[in-house]
C-alpha cells in the first residue's frame, strides 16, 4: 500500500486481516481514519489482477461528496499514478484498465469496448449498474445513512452472476442494514478472535455459514493515528459515537427515533398467517417510491405481525394496486398518504384497492403511536423485511452544532417505509397500547 504521496507504507495487522481473508464478503469495520478508503484500491487490484481478469467491477461509495473527496482520489493514486493500470473517464465515472498481455489501453471512446473497468458511484446515483455484471465489488463508507439497504441489494445483483467477492470498508454511524445484514449474522455463528496492539483492539469474525469475515478494530490500530487524538474523542464523546466512530463496535444511538425497537425481541422467522387474521397495509405514495408495509393482526392477543413490504417505482398505480393485492387474501385494511394526498387515495381506489386519510396527521403525534407499540412489544416484524428494519436503525434527528437533537428528521424524504407504517398505526392504534399489553399477559 501506499500513502498520498505515493511512497509505499506496509498494511498494519487489521488491514492485513482483511486481505487474508477468502471469504465472498468481507467487512472491515473500523474507527475513523483507520485506513479503509486507502485500502480497497489494493484489494480491487488484486482481485482484478491476479484472480478474476478482465471484465467489469464496481466501487461505491456513500455520496456524491464522498466520491469526489475521497474514493476518486484514491482509486486514480493507485490505478493512475502508482500503478499505470487504469485510465479515467471523466463523463461515464469509468476507469479503463489495461490489458496485461498487449499492455495497451483498447478504447478509443468511453463507449468502446474494453478489456476491463471499474464503474464508480455513489449509493445515491446507481445510475447505469442495473445493466451492468460485475466481477467484485467494493463499497467504502456503507454505513452511512445515505448508503442505502436498497443500493445494497442492486449491487449484490450485480454481482450474483459471476459470484463475485464483496469488500465493505466503512465507519459505523448507525444500526442499518449493516449491522442487521452483515455484522450480527456473522456473530451469531461464526468464530471470533481477539487480538491487541498496545492499547488498540482488534477483533476478527469469520463465518463459514454466512461465508463473511468482519474485522473490527480501533482507529489506533493504524499507527500513523494519534493515541492523544484517540483518548481526547473517549473523554469528551459519549460513549455510543466514541465507540462507533473511533472503534468500529455497535452501540445503541442516543438520538435514534425508535431507540425502543429491539432487533432481537421484535423480530421473528417468517411463518404462515392463519387466513382468519384480519390484515392491515400502510401506504407511501411516490412516482420513483410506492412503499407499502403489510401487518396481520393475532385477534387473541391483539399483537400485529408485520409480513411483507413492497417498494417499487415506474408502474402506473393500476399496476401497483394489482401488485400489492398479489398473494393477499381479501383486500387488506389500507392507510396511506399525507392529508393533501387525496387524488391519489382516490386513484388507487378505483383500481380496487381503498386507501383511507390517515386519524393523525402531525408527524411527531404518529412516530409516538408507533413508539408506544415498540414499548410493550406490539409489533413483530419478519426477519425478512429488510427494509423497514433497516430503517428502524438509521431513523433519527439532526443535531446542532453542540450536538443537541433537533426536531428535524435526518434525510427524513428517504424513510418510506417508516413513512407507511406511521400512517396505518395511528390509525388503527389510537392509545390501545397498554390495553394491548394487558391482554397479552392475560390479565
Amino acid at each position: 500500500m501506499h500513502n498520498d504521496d505515493g511512497k509505499p507504507i506496509p498494511f498494519h495487522l487489521a488491514q492485513n486481516m482483511v486481505w487474508d481473508s477468502t471469504r465472498r464478503t468481507v467487512a472491515m469495520i473500523a474507527g475513523s481514519q483507520g485506513g479503509k478508503t486507502t485500502f480497497f484500491p489494493w484489494w480491487l487490484k488484486r482481485e482484478i489482477y491476479d484472480l478474476r481478469g478482465g471484465g467489469d467491477y464496481l466501487a461505491v461509495t456513500a455520496s456524491f461528496d464522498l466520491f469526489k473527496l475521497k474514493m476518486l482520489p484514491a482509486m486514480l493514486l493507485v490505478f493512475e499514478q502508482i500503478l499505470g493500470l487504469g485510465r479515467y473517464w471523466t463523463g461515464d465515472k469509468v476507469i479503463e484498465l489495461r490489458n496485461p498481455v498487449t499492455g495497451e489501453f483498447q478504447a478509443k471512446r468511453s463507449v468502446d469496448p474494453m478489456w476491463g473497468r471499474i464503474i464508480l458511484r455513489s449509493a445515491d446515483a446507481l445510475y447505469g449498474l442495473e445493466s451492468s455484471t460485475a466481477k467484485a465489488a467494493c463499497l467504502d463508507e456503507a454505513g452511512q445513512t445515505r448508503f442505502t439497504f436498497q443500493a445494497y441489494k442492486a449491487i449484490k445483483r450485480r454481482i450474483a452472476l459471476n459470484r463475485g467477492r464483496l469488500l465493505i470498508t466503512t465507519t459505523l454511524y448507525d444500526l442499518g442494514w449493516l449491522v442487521n445484514n452483515i455484522i450480527d449474522p456473522c456473530l451469531e455463528d461464526g468464530k471470533v478472535d481477539y487480538y491487541t496492539i498496545g492499547k488498540a483492539e482488534i477483533e476478527r469474525t469469520d463465518s463459514e455459514k454466512h461465508n463473511t469475515t468482519v474485522v473490527q478494530f480501533d482507529s489506533i490500530v493504524n499507527p500513523v493515528f494519534p493515541q492523544s487524538e484517540f483518548d481526547e474523542a473517549k473523554e469528551l464523546l459519549p460513549d455510543d459515537e466514541f465507540q462507533m466512530y473511533y472503534r468500529g463496535r455497535k452501540a445503541t444511538r442516543r438520538f435514534l427515533i425508535y431507540d425502543n425497537f429491539n432487533s432481537i425481541n421484535h423480530t421473528c422467522a417468517p411463518f404462515e398467517i392463519p387466513s382468519h387474521w384480519k390484515r392491515y397495509m400502510g401506504l407511501d405514495f411516490g412516482g420513483a417510491n410506492t412503499c407499502a408495509v403489510f401487518y396481520a393482526e393475532d385477534p387473541e392477543k391483539r399483537l400485529l405481525y408485520a409480513y411483507r413490504e413492497y417498494l417499487s417505482g415506474g408502474r402506473s398505480i393500476k399496476e401497483h394496486a394489482t401488485e400489492l393485492l398479489t398473494r393477499e387474501v381479501g383486500v387488506p385494511f389500507c392507510v396511506g398518504g399525507a392529508a393533501s394526498e387525496g387524488q391519489w387515495r382516490a386513484e388507487f381506489g378505483w383500481h380496487g384497492l381503498p386507501v383511507y386519510q390517515p386519524a393523525i396527521g402531525d408527524v411527531d403525534l404518529g412516530i409516538n403511536r408507533v413508539y408506544a407499540q415498540h414499548q410493550v412489544d406490539g409489533i413483530i416484524y419478519f426477519k425478512t423485511l429488510n427494509g423497514i428494519i433497516d430503517q428502524k436503525g438509521r431513523y433519527r434527528r439532526k443535531r446542532n452544532e453542540k450536538g443537541e437533537a433537533l426536531d428535524d428528521i435526518l434525510d427524513k424524504d428517504t424513510f418510506h417505509f417508516l413513512d407507511s407504517e406511521r400512517y396505518l398505526i395511528s390509525t388503527i392504534r389510537p392509545g390501545i397500547a397498554l390495553r394491548a399489553k394487558i391482554v397479552r399477559l392475560g390479565l
